[in-house]
């Protein structure tokens, strides 16, 4: 799965027709999606099936729909498997939360795949925190 990142710019009725309604026409499967301030200009996030990652693009690029392309090599992104059984989620973003708090980082959103096999796909998208050293400002202190 690919994980994109689309500005909505809209409602979510307009958005998941932009969008969906593009991508199904191509042929292409949403296989998650999540996001966060949907209707307050926030942003949709989506995967696609494997293999489908350049004929999404495509699509976007056609209609000239904003989007950004977070690949699972990128260190923002983490993608874990979970099995259908209580505790697994929570288990997913602990795991996350745990790493974060080594590299600086927190939890901006998750999304949730539909199952493949007896498994199921988490992508947790994460931020470096903002602070005066991480800007480069070092110690604020007087």
């Amino acid at each position: 799965m690919s994980h994109s990142r689309g500005s909505s710019g809209g409602t979510v009725s307009s958005l998941v027709r932009a969008y969906g309604r593009r991508l199904a026409e191509a042929g292409v499967n949403i296989s998650a999606a999540g996001g966060s301030d949907l209707e307050f200009g926030g942003e949709l996030a989506f995967a696609v099936d494997h293999g489908s990652e350049e004929a999404a693009q495509k699509v976007l690029d056609r209609y000239k729909y904003p989007y950004r392309v977070i690949g699972e090599d990128d260190p923002s992104l983490t993608v874990c498997w979970m099995v259908n059984k209580p505790g697994e989620l929570h288990r997913c973003i602990a795991e996350v939360a745990e790493a974060n708090l080594k590299s600086g980082r927190i939890i901006r959103d998750l999304i949730i795949g539909v199952p493949d096999g007896d498994r199921v796909p988490v992508q947790i998208y994460s931020e470096e925190v903002r602070t005066p050293q991480t800007l480069g400002g070092g110690n604020t202190a007087s």
